[in-house]
C-alpha cells in the first residue's frame, strides 16, 4: 500500500476521531457535511488504487462468489 493512501486512511479516521471539527456535527443540516466531504475524498483516494487482485482477494476472504469480466467478443 503506498505511503500516500496510508496517509489518507489515517487522516481521515484521526479526523472522524477527533472531537474537533471544522463544522461542529450540533448544526442540524449542516454538522455531518465535513464528515462527508473527508470520507468521499478518503474513498476517491485509496479507491483509485485498488486494483482487480484485492478484489477478488476480499471476494474470497468474505465468500462471495467471483464474478467473472465481460468478455466482450462474447457479446
Amino acid at each position: 500500500t503506498p505511503m500516500k493512501v496510508k496517509l489518507v486512511l489515517f487522516s481521515a479516521l484521526g479526523y472522524f476521531v477527533l472531537p474537533v471539527d471544522a463544522i461542529p456535527d450540533v448544526l442540524t443540516g449542516l454538522g455531518f457535511t465535513d464528515d462527508a466531504t473527508v470520507l468521499a475524498t478518503a474513498l476517491g483516494i485509496v479507491g483509485a488504487h485498488i486494483q482487480e487482485p484485492h478484489r477478488i482477494a476480499a471476494r474470497r476472504l468474505l465468500g462471495l462468489p467471483e464474478t467473472q469480466a465481460a468478455n466482450p467478443s462474447e457479446a
